[in-house]
């Protein structure tokens, strides 16, 4: 699991004296603490350091959540897979040169809320609507689903909360290790444990913090002994010389570990950024050379490879799945009608298939 590398932390006043909190405190024996009315607090604090992102990510804010759940916001034009959220921590003590979060998350500390019983009961109101078909839903979109896990144990309380719950899938997905809580209980049919997977050489550089693809492909075999399913994110798949190869012996690296009906889904997203996360990301990674490339301005205001490139890419990935009797399991992330239709003709043609429509969804 990450080393994490935590400067102070800092107490919500409304949940200084919880019980949750003193356990937290318990594990950060140590660090300076501080109670503060609002996370505002903490963020003009962070706000004077050289590198506020950089700094964020050493700065833990406890509190409570006024609510949870919460559909993902998919980005306008682009094919929504109905996937829904739990926000029970926000930001990342990892630090992706590529990372939306540096923008999106304006100097917010690594937050754990505390609340859980609240939670408890959004999820049974949640599980109570249920709709027809099959729903997913995670905490991998505002946090990395497992890097805090040995501080907080919400993996535990997550796989409990909903085990046995028909017609909904849990992901927790993440770029570390598999927290010992998880083998220490029994696996939930319903549970899906997914990591984000890159070509060694983009974890080194382009990832810092992070598990190393080997680290990353045993917890997931781990996972797959102990009776757990998984899923795999290729997201973003960067273009550089070479980068096929380097994508091919990835692929290679699951199936040589993990057997192909143990797979659930798999992930194809390239890489996108809004305008403002290219000079923010130049000037935090200099070495950086990911944002040198072509690209354009899509509908929804972010910048892409162009389609034809995109294209390509899936393509490509797609007929390394497909080898493997995996290209059943592949789709798309936020991307067009038009690219998923060309996608999926091109992978006919191909005689493959893709996971579409979304399985959790049918």
């Amino acid at each position: 699991m990450v080393e994490l590398k935590i400067k102070k932390v800092w107490l919500d006043r409304r949940v200084a004296g919880t019980a949750p909190t003193r356990l937290l405190l318990e594990k950060l024996e140590g660090r300076p603490v501080e109670i503060v009315e609002t996370a505002e607090t903490v963020r003009r604090a962070i706000r004077l350091a050289p590198d506020p992102v950089g700094e964020s990510k050493k700065h833990l804010f406890v509190t409570e959540q006024k609510s949870f759940i919460r559909p993902c916001p998919c980005s306008p034009g682009c094919v929504g897979c109905g996937y829904w959220t739990i926000d029970l921590d926000l930001n990342c003590p990892f630090d992706c040169s590529y990372c939306i979060l540096q923008k999106y998350l304006d100097c917010q500390p690594l937050t754990v809320a505390v609340n859980l019983e609240q939670l408890r009961a959004e999820l049974d109101e949640f599980f109570s609507r249920r709709p027809a078909g099959i729903m997913r839903v995670g905490t991998g979109e505002l946090a990395d689903s497992l890097a805090l896990d040995e501080l907080t144990g919400h993996s535990y309380f997550l796989v409990e909360s909903c085990r046995r719950r028909d017609g909904f899938l849990l992901e927790l997905k993440s770029k570390s290790g598999l927290p010992r809580a998880l083998l220490q209980i029994k696996p939930a049919g319903n549970v899906i444990l997914s990591w984000s997977l890159n070509p060694p050489q983009v974890i080194k550089g382009e990832e810092k913090g992070t598990a190393c693809l080997e680290e990353r492909l045993q917890a997931a075999a781990e996972a797959v002994r102990h009776g757990y399913r998984v899923g795999f994110h290729f997201d973003p798949i960067l273009h550089y010389p070479g980068w096929r190869q380097d994508y091919e012996r990835v692929v290679e690296s699951i199936f040589r570990r993990i057997p192909v009906d143990a797979v659930v889904w798999i992930s194809l997203g390239s890489l996108r950024f809004p305008p403002d996360l290219m000079p923010l990301a130049r000037r935090r990674f200099p070495d950086s050379r990911i944002y040198e490339h072509e690209f354009i301005r899509s509908g929804e205001g972010k910048y892409r490879y162009p389609r034809p490139l995109r294209l390509r890419l899936y393509g490509e990935l797609a007929g390394m799945f497909s080898e493997y009797g995996a290209g059943d399991r592949l789709y798309l992330c936020m991307e067009s009608v038009e690219v998923w239709r060309e996608f999926t003709e091109k992978i006919k043609r191909g005689r493959r298939n893709s996971a579409f429509p979304f399985p959790w969804q049918c």
